[in-house]
């Protein structure tokens, strides 16, 4: 005699399986923060030369390293990097 199957059962979709409107937005703003501080790192060390866009005023390229934004980018890549890993708090 055979043993009747178990019916299977589904999971009930949890909060961990399915990403919130505050995963997505951490997220979101992680990248962000991510992306200009690594632009400001290149642009600060000389690495990146960008010229300027829709200048209002004398606006002329930086030219060599400048010390103040690879800091903010340097810092801001760090605070990116923790809004992404950190763990989540309730």
């Amino acid at each position: 005699m055979s043993q009747p199957q178990e019916p299977s059962i589904s999971r009930p979709t949890t909060a961990r399986s399915r990403p919130t409107w505050r995963k997505v937005a951490r997220v979101v703003v992680a990248a962000v923060l991510i992306l200009l501080g690594a632009l400001w790192t290149l642009q600060g060390t000389g690495i990146l030369r960008i010229e300027p866009i829709m200048c209002v005023a004398d606006c002329r390229p930086v030219t060599g390293g400048s010390a103040g934004w690879t800091v903010a980018g340097l810092v801001t890549l760090a605070i990116g990097l923790l809004v992404l890993l950190r763990p989540r708090r309730r």
